[in-house]
């Protein structure tokens, strides 16, 4: 344990106040709107209750050297993460990037979705759990570190799992509503043709029937002419 004045705790405090900022402004970068937001309980809070969830965090180092370490370092690999997918994000904004998300889902399947999500967060996981090992002991601030790493594979597994499910559910909500959509367009077309369709064909029996009143008519008058 470090004395509550020295350096150590003083940097750790430090590196608790960068990364969390780093993330809340990758965050931003990547959905200023949170729709993108994995994570539903900070979707549902929103920015000022995330800040002030955050806020205590500042204390830690005071309370748990070690748990220090590990939010600083879980902090940093999700600001990375969200800042190398920013761009494409940045670029197409939310809304198209949520429309790519589930058309990409759709074509995938849940199923591959989340395989593939969790293979990847387990080799995550895996590499929290290997070092870990090699630090020895929760003495050792590596040790923390790794449970930083872990820590942040297994949010990953079930944030973003979570959030597959829900994107592959409004995929197939929006889908059958286009095709109940389709659907009723096309009954509305057929109602507006019949109504056309029997006019139409008043018009041309009452052109017939016309037609024949003329022929009759020149009939009998070329019999008039003959007499």
């Amino acid at each position: 344990m470090f004395e509550p004045t020295s350096p150590p705790v003083l940097l750790l405090c430090f590196g608790i106040a960068l990364s969390r900022s780093l993330d809340f402004l990758s965050t931003w970068i990547v959905t200023p709107n949170l729709t993108l937001e994995a994570n539903p309980l900070m979707r549902r809070l929103g920015w000022g209750g995330m800040l002030l969830l955050n806020v205590p965090l500042l204390a830690l180092p005071w309370l748990h050297q070690g748990l220090s370490v590990t939010f600083i370092v879980a902090s940093l690999l999700v600001a990375g993460t969200n800042l190398a997918n920013g761009a494409l994000t940045r670029g197409m904004g939310e809304q198209r990037q949520l429309e790519s998300q589930m058309a990409a889902l759709r074509r995938l399947g849940l199923g591959r979705a989340l395989a593939l999500n969790t293979g990847g967060m387990l080799v995550v996981a895996a590499a929290g759990a290997l070092l870990m090992a090699l630090a020895g002991d929760a003495d050792s601030l590596a040790w923390w570190g790794g449970l930083g790493v872990g820590m942040c594979g297994v949010a990953g597994l079930v944030h973003l799992n979570l959030a597959l499910a829900r994107l592959h559910r409004r995929a197939v909500q929006a889908e059958q509503r286009r095709e109940s959509e389709r659907r009723a367009a096309q009954r509305d077309a057929w109602k507006a043709r019949e109504p056309r369709s029997r006019s139409e064909k008043e018009r041309t029996g009452e052109e017939v029937h016309a037609q024949g009143e003329r022929a009759r008519a020149k009939t009998a008058e070329f019999g008039l002419k003959r007499r």
